[in-house]
């Protein structure tokens, strides 16, 4: 029961990576909130060491100078591969810092997160920022070549579709203009900018959030929508800058690059006993393919398990672009029905 459980989760994270993620931090949030009130600062520096760990050597290439590249260190590699993507961090922070803003805050467990909002929204900022540093920073002069040079764009980019390239390189290029939005957001966050700010100034600022939001939206939306009419050539060669986010980007289980690549290494360093019996087997393809079935206790078939299912890419790009439509919409739903709420209520009042 407990394989099964973690099976679905590992699969819900493969299937809906921005959905699970959400739904982890957010428990999260809540169940640490007291701790991260407490012990800020702590949160604060271990969250900004893996962004220092990639800002540093991409700040020291740019004067030529070749650094460790620390994603290659076990499970530090991967949290930073998550900064990079934002998708894991960056991304589901964001979103409950927007969501808390939208709910009733009578509700304990908004209660618990209204608690934390300014913390978290500090928190956000080093992945946020890590992820613009790499990916923004990366991709913008080339997306925003696609709009001052378009042939010289086309001639020297391998797309399959112009439209697709149009909106991904929209979405590169607004992606600096949410950078201008959400630093001074951010930097305003600390209590000590905020004070010096006041409360009146601080809440007119603040109030760009919303177009924030709105930006994300359709950058987020833009990415998926791109990458589907125009997917991505994996075999291209990858800049220098991008290696930091290979393994994130190496061919999923699954699909068919990864089923080829898989089928190639048995064909190469296969058991020699084994590639005799299939020989011997006169290539019955039944017989071959039951043989290759992993085998429980007592010679029995293993049982089937949510880590068997297989979702092509292009389910995955439908079910991302579903989860942010569903995230989106119903978070403007809540805030619609908030602020008519307030209004009625501040109407009473007078």
């Amino acid at each position: 029961m407990i394989k099964l459980f973690i099976d679905f989760i590992q699969f819900l994270y493969t299937l809906a990576p921005l959905l699970a993620s959400l739904a982890v931090l957010t428990l999260l949030a809540v169940l640490l909130s007291k701790s991260i009130k407490r012990y800020a600062a702590v949160y604060y520096i271990a969250f900004a060491i893996p962004f220092a760990l990639v800002a540093v050597p991409f700040i020291v290439r740019l004067f030529g100078v070749e650094m460790f590249n620390f994603n290659r260190i076990p499970f530090l590699g991967g949290i930073i591969r998550d900064y990079i993507h934002m998708g894991t961090l960056g991304f589901p922070l964001l979103v409950i810092i927007m969501y808390t803003g939208a709910l009733n805050p009578k509700n304990p467990t908004v209660k618990k997160l209204l608690s934390i909002r300014k913390e978290l929204s500090i928190l956000s900022g080093f992945p946020i920022l890590t992820h613009s540093l790499i990916r923004v920073t990366n991709n913008f002069p080339n997306a925003l070549k696609f709009f001052t040079d378009n042939e010289g764009y086309m001639a020297g980019t391998k797309v399959t579709g112009a439209p697709g390239a149009g909106i991904t390189s929209f979405s590169f290029v607004l992606g600096i203009l949410m950078l201008a939005i959400f630093i001074p957001l951010w930097i305003t966050s600390f209590d000590a900018v905020r004070k010096r700010m006041g409360n009146v100034k601080w809440k007119k600022l603040q109030q760009w959030a919303y177009v924030l939001y709105a930006m994300l939206f359709i950058h987020a939306i833009g990415i998926q929508a791109g990458a589907m009419l125009n997917p991505r050539e994996r075999e291209a060669p990858m800049p220098a800058v991008e290696m930091t986010a290979a393994k994130a980007d190496a061919p999923e289980a699954g699909s068919a690059d990864n089923q080829r690549l898989q089928q190639r290494t048995e064909r190469s360093g296969g058991n020699h006993a084994d590639r005799n019996a299939v020989r011997q087997s006169g290539g019955n393809s039944n017989r071959t393919a039951e043989a290759a079935k992993p085998q429980g206790r007592g010679g029995r078939p293993h049982s089937t398990g949510f880590d068997d299912i297989k979702v092509s890419p292009q389910a995955k790009q439908y079910v991302h672009i579903t989860s942010l439509l569903l995230i989106f919409g119903s978070y403007l739903y809540l805030r619609l029905r908030k602020a008519k709420q307030e209004a009625g209520a501040s109407s009473l009042k007078r």
